[in-house]
């Protein structure tokens, strides 16, 4: 993840390619270091890609140039993953990123894992904001990114999740 952080203090001052609240797409190979004893991705890789994803996201809707310049960083609080269907080796994916929605304490970001048109993987994140060590509420993240707040989505997964 060394390589997506450099990335991104290099492109940070690049304008955004979609809009603040669009869908990012990464497309990705499964590699021969990326498999295990069944010949398709392990389940821990997984979690590197939508990591990956979430960075060229930032980068994209021009959150992560926000981020830098107030100090402001987003962690995983929370991960669901569904596995639909395997990546086997040499299989060429998309994982379409997108934010979904936030409320007081977290955004919520979903991906999904795409394979020549078909769902293979659905994710569920939940992120909260960290600066200088101290939680950074919602309301302040999207006055940073420059979103209204009480423009969030209501999603019966989230709420469901979330309880």
């Amino acid at each position: 993840m060394l390589s997506q952080i450099i990335t991104s203090i290099i492109k940070r001052n690049e304008p955004a390619t979609i809009a603040p609240l669009g869908t990012s797409v990464v497309s990705g190979r499964v590699l021969p270091h990326q498999i295990d004893y069944n010949l398709h991705m392990n389940n821990a890789k997984y979690l590197n890609i939508l990591e990956r994803s979430r960075w060229v996201l930032f980068r994209e809707n021009g959150w992560f140039r926000h981020f830098f310049n107030k100090r402001l960083n987003l962690v995983v609080a929370s991960l669901e993953i569904t596995f639909i269907r395997e990546l086997n080796l040499f299989s060429k994916y998309e994982v379409h990123t997108r934010i979904m929605s936030w409320d007081e304490k977290y955004v919520y970001f979903e991906h999904r894992i795409m394979v020549k048109g078909k769902l293979c993987g659905h994710a569920l994140v939940k992120m909260a904001g960290i600066r200088k060590g101290k939680r950074a509420f919602c309301a302040e993240i999207c006055d940073t990114v420059g979103i209204d707040y009480q423009d969030a989505t209501a999603y019966t997964v989230i709420d469901h999740w979330a309880a």
